[in-house]
């Protein structure tokens, strides 16, 4: 727990930092976040490094570039397609030495670290970004800590046929619900010393939270499935006390693409 909290103490203020300031700075923690995260999948997968997986991290950085560079459009599309194509170069190339499990990994590694990771940076650079992109973070950290408590006051009846059996049906239900009011206090802060430019910003804020809080729930068990089909106990080491990227990472992972998405489509009901 004491490396935990030092291990917060240090990190917070940083992301806290990069995320108030945007631009190159937020990009470069993103993608180096996005090549850890990879890394640490990939071993998951293959217990060592396969040359395929060059591709990906090769991708992953010039994936982000153009991320900054022209945000979402067809460029963003070019640039996925170009990264499977190159892929399956590969995999004629090195017909004989190439396991496809590799080939198969390399491509889910990329859509599920670095393309959704990618998504914290598009709702940062959304018109009303620096508001919305809290969301993804409180949202994700918010549910997580609800549930927690929750579970551990009233959870009773335990999940079944899930890669988290001890996650209790309390925990997710007070992990959403509590994830709905950290956004309200979110917006109400807002709203009183911001100002933002954004009608109902309470409601978008509470109804974005509630959602990713779903998006969380899922997102942690997704990784935990990972890790016990794969028969790891954390993806690394680098966090002391929280194990590795993808150990911290991995309910942002489903809630940034969401909260993206969520902030687009209610900005047009409410914006």
């Amino acid at each position: 727990m004491q490396k935990r909290i030092i291990t917060g103490i240090i990190g917070l203020p940083v992301v806290i930092f990069l995320v108030h300031f945007g631009g190159w700075p937020l990009l470069l923690m993103c993608l180096v976040l996005s090549l850890i995260g990879l890394r640490e999948l990939y071993r998951a997968f293959a217990k060592k490094d396969k040359s395929v997986h060059a591709v990906g991290y090769i991708f992953t950085t010039l994936y982000f570039v153009a991320v900054f560079g022209a945000g979402v459009g067809q460029w963003l599309v070019i640039a996925l397609a170009l990264f499977i194509v190159f892929v399956q170069v590969f995999l004629v190339l090195k017909y004989n030495k190439l396991a496809i499990e590799d080939v198969i990994t390399t491509v889910y590694g990329f859509l599920y670290v670095p393309f959704l990771v990618s998504f914290i940076v598009l709702t940062r650079q959304h018109t009303f970004g620096w508001y919305f992109v809290w969301l993804v973070f409180t949202s994700a950290f918010g549910c997580d800590t609800f549930a927690y408590m929750t579970g551990v006051s009233i959870g009773k009846r335990k999940l079944v046929n899930t890669p988290s059996p001890s996650k209790s049906v309390e925990g997710l239900v007070g992990g959403i619900l509590g994830a709905g009011l950290v956004g309200f206090v979110y917006g109400f802060f807002i709203v009183r010393f911001a100002a933002p430019a954004v009608d109902n910003f309470i409601v978008i804020a509470v109804v974005v939270s509630m959602i990713g809080g779903v998006a969380s729930i899922f997102g942690d068990m997704a990784a935990s499935a990972i890790k016990r089909r794969t028969g790891i106990k954390d993806f690394g080491n680098l966090l002391p006390g929280h194990g590795g990227v993808m150990d911290r990472a991995d309910s942002i992972l489903l809630v940034a693409p969401v909260v993206y998405l969520a902030v687009n489509i209610l900005n047009c009901f409410f914006g």
